[in-house]
């Protein structure tokens, strides 16, 4: 039977429109986020119980940390770099036009340096990419609705990846960059259970972590697609998570407010905010951006 637990208090109160994409950096033991729909990035050390936020100056879905400083950024239409004293590049590698109907979404990367970021738009038209480090982009999956959080195992055989309009986890075999044999792994609907599946990461033990968006929760799983622990929130909309700490035992915790009824709010004052806990289990440090 699946532990569950509960948090009843957020950490800290953001009030995000779509916050998204939290990323532990652990030279900095800070916690990096962003807000995709109001175009901005935010820092905090807790350490030193300090938050900074930064305007990005348009919307971005997700980043990556480089190995030289700064960031590798998916925003709305392509992949541009950030840093403090610079701010938002322009895009080095345009894939979409300014008109919306697509923008890029959640992402990650690998531990060869390789930034992987997916898109979202109407059923069927969204992609995964793989950034290279030399700055070309690979096309590695078509026909997606929208693409979500995604991680792979430790021998990085196994690529597990969200398409959040399928409300399921997809596990296929990576070999070479590419990934083949896609399987089922893990789908609300299939289970007929509330919400979809949005941002994942996976711990040190190889289990998969998962937001579940309007489901008020976020679950871990073994490999095996069980529910091992499910931990429940004051918001119905988790949109992500990331392991973090010295010990990376803490457990950040995204979400958002977008498109919700003002009688929700009312029911979920701490929608958008940034939550916290501590878990048994460590995660693993991020891989760096070698472009």
């Amino acid at each position: 039977m699946a532990r569950i637990r509960f948090i009843s208090q957020s950490l800290l109160q953001v009030g995000n429109i779509l916050g998204e994409c939290p990323l532990w950096h652990p030279r900095e033991q800070a916690l990096y986020w962003l807000d995709i729909d109001a175009g901005l990035l935010q820092r905090f050390h807790p350490g030193l119980n300090e938050l900074e936020v930064f305007d990005l100056g348009k919307k971005a879905g997700s980043f990556g940390f480089r190995a030289d400083g700064g960031l590798v950024v998916a925003t709305q239409t392509g992949f541009a770099f950030w840093s403090q004293e610079a701010g938002l590049s322009e895009d080095f590698a345009r894939i979409y036009p300014r008109d919306g109907s697509l923008m890029m979404n959640d992402g990650r990367v690998d531990s060869q340096g390789r930034f992987w970021a997916g898109s979202k738009g109407p059923a069927g038209s969204a992609s995964l990419f793989r950034l290279n480090v030399d700055g070309t982009y690979t096309r590695i999956l078509d026909n997606l609705s929208i693409s979500n959080g995604l991680d792979w195992s430790a021998d990085e055989e196994l690529c597990f990846f969200t398409d959040s309009g399928e409300q399921s986890i997809f596990q296929f075999a990576h070999r070479n960059g590419q990934l083949q044999s896609k399987s089922l792994f893990f789908s609300t609907l299939e289970r007929r259970q509330t919400g979809t599946p949005d941002g994942l990461c996976l711990d040190s033990a190889g289990n998969i972590w998962s937001a579940i968006w309007d489901g008020c929760r976020v679950i871990q799983l073994s490999l095996q697609g069980e529910i091992l622990q499910e931990i429940h929130l004051p918001v119905s909309r988790p949109t992500s998570l990331c392991f973090g700490g010295a010990d990376l035992r803490d457990l950040y915790i995204t979400s958002a407010s977008v498109e919700l009824s003002p009688e929700m709010l009312a029911d979920q004052p701490q929608a958008g905010d940034l939550f916290h806990c501590r878990v048994e289990t460590p995660g693993r440090p991020p891989h760096f951006f070698a472009g």
